[in-house]
């Protein structure tokens, strides 16, 4: 192996971090600003909980984007590449994100603005639809089988460094006056996105295609894969079961950022600098979790770890709740990052895990789609389901506990439940590829998947 191949795998885990980083950053940008200042910006009402309702409206439809943009993205980086697509996504989400900053106010052009909003609300989705997937994969396809579980978490670590570097520039802005804040101080993360952006470019550029998908490519068999059609008929199963496994990496994880930036300021009161603050400490102790997880896993085994895990966050629901009701800032704080420490561990196997239940040749598809669609169905919809039971049963700090209670409960099932791949089952699926390949193409048997 050559110096600079030798490189390669942390190359393309820096690569991977990076911009999943940036990506991530964008996203929480608009989630903040969704919790803190969009109610007020681009929807008219004298109603706050209805203000924020709307606003969080706003948040929900970018997950339901994000499902498309896996079937586009994970369509395109099973046929034509990991490093193409995942430049593509970059580039799609920064012009998203740059040009929301540029939208006038509600009270300016009216419900024009509101509906500008929405496209590039839905712009941003397509990209991260197609970001998580590729990056995992470009950084555990790359990886040695001994630092696989290691390297392919490279890009969850850029979900907290992307939450730490939003909710300081928010934290930054939002001390200014209301009425600066409102106008143009919100806008300043959004514009910082075009510099991030170019940096990310930069570093992706100088990663190598995967290494599994350059030897798929050399036996041309990229050329007749239907991976949403393989995985549809062949691992719908493990589709289901990979939507439960993501639910706290996308329901737990939102229900713990942006519906509590609501409930507490909204309904407890709690100053928006302090619970901002506790945010901000989310990502730390998530950078902190994330290795710790990822060397554990390592140990015991990633499935034992996941079902320990999300064990735990069944156990924890209640007693968070109850603390994060108290309105006690100190108290949120220990009922968050308790929840966030466990969320974090469980993040850092799930890039290593749920690829082995798909082969590889719709690997990118399979995953992105769990991903997903999980984000689509409980994601964007759980800040929405939280501050109306919040409404409805005037601030309670119970309905959201067991809500909390039934996510962890979705996800302790599907750590036990959901299917591996054997090498017998890669075998039956490779047979199938080649069938379908030699009547769409009648290819030679020579340049199969052997």
């Amino acid at each position: 192996m050559t110096s600079l191949s030798a490189r390669q795998p942390i190359r393309a885990a820096l690569g991977a971090f990076l911009g999943t980083m940036i990506e991530w950053y964008d996203f929480y940008c608009f989630g903040t600003a969704a919790a803190l200042v969009f109610g007020d910006v681009f929807f008219s009402s004298n109603d706050p909980a209805v203000a924020a309702f709307a606003s969080l409206g706003t948040f929900a439809i970018g997950f339901v984007a994000r499902p498309f943009g896996a079937l586009v993205f994970g369509h395109l980086g099973d046929r034509i590449g990991r490093k193409t697509t995942l430049i593509v996504t970059l580039l799609v989400m920064g012009t998203g994100t740059t040009l929301m900053a540029f939208i006038p106010s509600y009270h300016s052009i009216g419900i024009k603005a509101t509906i500008i909003l929405v496209v590039l609300r839905m712009v941003q989705g397509i990209a991260v639809g197609g970001e998580w997937g590729g990056a995992v994969l470009i950084a555990s396809e790359h990886a040695p089988e001994r630092w696989r579980t290691f390297l392919a978490a490279a890009p969850q670590y850029g979900s907290p460094v992307g939450l730490i570097l939003a909710t300081l520039m928010f934290r930054i802005v939002s001390s200014l006056p209301k009425e600066d804040f409102q106008s143009w101080g919100w806008r300043i993360p959004f514009l910082a996105s075009a510099l991030l952006v170019a940096i990310a470019l930069i570093i992706r550029r100088t990663v190598d295609e995967s290494p599994e998908f350059e030897r798929r490519k050399a036996q041309r068999d990229v050329n007749h894969v239907a991976p949403l059609r393989m995985v549809l008929r062949n691992h719908k199963k493990a589709l289901l079961i990979g939507i439960a496994l993501c639910m706290h990496a996308s329901a737990g994880f939102y229900f713990l950022t942006t519906l509590m930036i609501t409930y507490t300021t909204t309904f407890l009161k709690v100053p928006k600098p302090q619970i901002l603050d506790v945010v901000a400490w989310c990502g730390a102790v998530e950078l902190v979790a994330l290795p710790v997880g990822s060397l554990i896993a390592h140990k015991i085994g990633e499935r034992k770890f996941l079902v320990l895990v999300t064990g735990a966050l069944c156990l924890w629901a209640l007693p968070m709740m109850h603390l994060i009701g108290s309105g006690n800032i100190v108290d949120i704080a220990i009922g968050i990052l308790v929840a966030i420490a466990l969320i974090g561990s469980y993040y850092s196997v799930l890039p290593s895990f749920l690829p082995r239940a798909f082969p590889v040749e719709m690997r990118y598809t399979g995953i992105s789609l769990s991903f997903q669609l999980c984000g689509a169905i409980f994601g964007g919809t759980t800040p929405l389901i939280g501050v109306s039971l919040a409404k409805t049963f005037g601030g309670d700090w119970l309905p959201l506990g067991i809500l909390f209670l039934l996510i962890s409960g979705a996800t302790f099932l599907a750590s036990v439940f959901i299917p591996m791949e054997e090498p017998e089952k890669r075998g039956e699926d490779t047979i199938e590829t080649e069938r379908m390949n030699a009547s769409q193409s009648a290819i030679p048997s020579a340049n199969r998947i052997p």
